[in-house]
């Protein structure tokens, strides 16, 4: 079957040319053994691994089917998640494309009259169940001419709950269709379900006795089941994935999974059924165009992403169903290349994890959680690879001769075989910094001669002149306290650099300080040069706009120009208002002291339930049955919903925010 190429099957030009325009030259198993039997014209039931190409498999002979028929919708495809509709659909008008049959994708959160329009001209409608039920209601869809129908992962449908709009959908489809049902699990729900609405269906399966991808390799980490976001970052340190797809059993968890992979400073979001959908749609592009590295994601995401080279996918949670993991893991390894799967299996999923063992015969090879000691190793080992790696491709093409090999072979023999490595290794390096920095070109720090003096309103080229600029410039981003900090330590450098240079400057552009600080929110006319001219008046504007709100002044007329040193307004930078911060929450714990919690203790099991680290955690007070913590807002969600209701040496926590805070 490998041998067997498209060309070598009875298709039409149009889909030759197309299947040429995708780079398709073999079918897979599949789509060899299911694309004949379409074409008989018969009821089919295929049960395939994720990621096999099930879409090619109907897609293919349902273009065929359709040749050159008038408009009207001859063909209906139902999917379970919008992600997955929109896929099938694309995969269809490109197979379409030189057939000039045209494909619409029916779905949630879109346009209806967008849809409606689209459906006047098109002849396949790849939907979900819901969508679809609503635009037949409606009447703005009609299927008298359908003659396919095809239920893609059906069994998800059914686990999602669309049992009921499918049922409503078959009313509205003709008795003499052709059915065709896809899926990677066919569990007894489906077959009754075959039996109800397919004619004497063929079952082809190509699945033997592991349904899991044959490219999979399956580990699992015994956690204990209290502080996972922390576990779940030990394994990612140590396994190091290039890309993954995080799954989680609830929303809330995706959510809270990816907010503190950001704080650990991963590029991570989350996508779930809350999200509207053109946030969806950003967050699919991103992961399909390689620009996001772990997706946090609901099973919504699990049927319907098609990220190419995916290494890695990675159970948050075991889920409860072993069908719901081989669809997960069918997420990586596909198209005959290598992936990983990875579960954190707790004490509550151990049922199921044996579950899966004994019913799909996954085999799941176990590890423990890495100590830091282990990934720094482990990191060592990487950092090595990657340096031989460089060194060999340094040389590649060049082969050694015998004299040199075995002079080699010589030097290895020698005590000092480690000195001679590392001499020669330090070479390399060298070489490779050299090469690295590469000529100058014009010498930025050191050809560049610099300027007696500047342009009014700029400073004078210095390496202290620099680092306030930089001190300044990054402060804008580093927060209130940040802001505060920076502009009086630039006080000092500007006068300093001008009494150092004040022969070769012009006495009024001496202590120009403006373009490094935030224009005043009310700027006054015409600046008087002698207010300029006292270095104590230049930080001033700075402190009134960066930390307290903006006031209105007074405009300086010419009368009153001699009183601008007079102490008129001193009390301005004399009334300093705190920096505004993050906002704080104050949380109620139900644990105090009787429960043997001092104020550490406390720290450090809240911290490890919900996932934050211990100095997030301020201001706690301990009572005798109670206690109160001080987090920032967004921590403190994370935190009750992380440890509200766990149980603690057979005691319930209970976690909420503080009546009075």
């Amino acid at each position: 079957m490998t041998e067997t190429r498209f060309t070598d099957l009875p298709l039409s030009d149009n889909i030759h040319r197309a299947l040429e325009d995708m780079g398709y030259e073999r079918p897979t198993p599949v789509q060899a053994s299911a694309i004949p039997l379409v074409a008989t014209g018969r009821d089919l039931m295929v049960q395939s691994q994720t990621g096999t190409g099930k879409t090619a498999a109907f897609g293919i002979p349902v273009i065929e089917a359709l040749g050159d028929r008038p408009q009207g919708i001859r063909a209906l495809a139902l999917c379970p998640t919008r992600e997955l509709a929109r896929q099938v659909a694309e995969e269809f008008n490109r197979l379409g494309k030189h057939a000039r049959v045209r494909t619409v994708a029916v779905y949630g959160g879109a346009s209806l009259e967008k849809q409606i329009a689209e459906m006047r001209f098109a002849q396949i409608v790849v939907g979900t169940p819901g969508r679809v039920l609503d635009h037949l209601r409606r009447r703005t869809m009609k299927l008298d001419k359908l003659s396919m129908l095809v239920l893609d992962e059906a069994d998800e449908m059914l686990s999602m709950g669309f049992a009921q709009e499918i049922n409503a959908i078959m009313q509205f489809v003709p008795g003499n269709r052709q059915t065709l049902l896809f899926s990677a699990t066919i569990p007894e729900d489906i077959k009754r379900y075959a039996r109800r609405y397919m004619k004497e269906p063929e079952f082809l399966s190509l699945i033997e006795e592991n349904v899991g991808a044959d490219d999979v390799e399956h580990h699992y980490y015994m956690v204990s089941g209290v502080g996972r976001p922390r576990e779940l970052v030990q394994v990612i340190e140590y396994e190091e994935p290039e890309s993954a797809i995080i799954f989680t059993n609830t929303r809330q968890d995706s959510e809270l999974v990816a907010r503190y992979l950001k704080r650990q400073g991963y590029n991570a979001e989350y996508l779930n059924g809350d999200l509207p959908q053109r946030e969806r749609e950003r967050v699919m592009q991103l992961s399909k165009e390689k620009n996001l590295r772990f997706l946090c994601a609901t099973d919504i995401a699990a049927r319907g992403i098609d990220i190419s080279e995916l290494s890695h996918v990675i159970n948050y949670i075991l889920p409860e169903s072993p069908e719901v993991y081989i669809h997960r893991t069918g997420r990586t390894g596909r198209a005959g290349s290598k992936g990983t799967a990875i579960s954190l299996i707790g004490p509550r999923e151990i049922g199921v994890y044996y579950y899966l063992k004994r019913i799909y015969n996954v085999a799941l090879q176990e590890r423990t959680v890495p100590t830091q000691a282990e990934i720094e190793l482990r990191r060592e080992e990487r950092r090595t690879d990657g340096l031989v790696e460089e060194i060999l491709g340094s040389v590649e093409g060049a082969r050694p001769d015998a004299n040199m090999r075995a002079q080699v072979m010589r030097l290895l023999e020698r005590d000092e075989a480690v000195e001679v490595v590392q001499a020669l290794l330090m070479h390399f390096n060298q070489r490779g910094a050299q090469r690295a920095s590469g000529p100058k070109a014009g010498g930025v720090l050191d050809d560049v001669p610099r300027p007696e003096r500047t342009a009014p309103g700029s400073r004078p080229v210095s390496v202290s002149g620099v680092a306030d600029r930089v001190a300044l410039i990054t402060s804008a981003h580093r927060g209130p306290a940040a802001r505060k900090a920076a502009p009086a330590a630039s006080k000092e450098a500007p006068a300093a650099e001008a009494a150092a240079e004040a022969p070769a400057r012009e006495p009024a552009l001496t202590p120009e300080p403006t373009p490094a600080r935030a224009p005043d929110p009310e700027p006054e006319s015409e600046p008087k040069p002698e207010a300029e001219s006292t270095p104590e008046a230049a930080p001033e504007p700075t402190e009134a706009t960066e930390e307290s709100p903006p006031r209105r002044r007074r405009r300086p007329s010419k009368q009153s120009e001699p009183q601008a040193a007079a102490p008129a307004e001193p009390e301005e930078p004399a009334e300093p208002e705190a920096p505004k911060g993050p906002q704080m929450s104050r949380v109620f714990v139900s644990l105090g002291e009787r429960d043997g919690y001092d104020v550490d203790e406390l720290r450090d099991t809240l911290a490890e339930l919900g996932g934050l680290l211990p100095e997030d955690l301020r201001d706690i007070e301990v009572n005798s049955r109670h206690s109160f913590v001080t987090v920032e807002r967004e921590f403190a969600e994370d935190l009750i919903a992380a440890v509200n209701g766990e149980t603690l040496d057979d005691r319930s926590v209970r976690v909420e925010f503080a009546r009075n805070g």
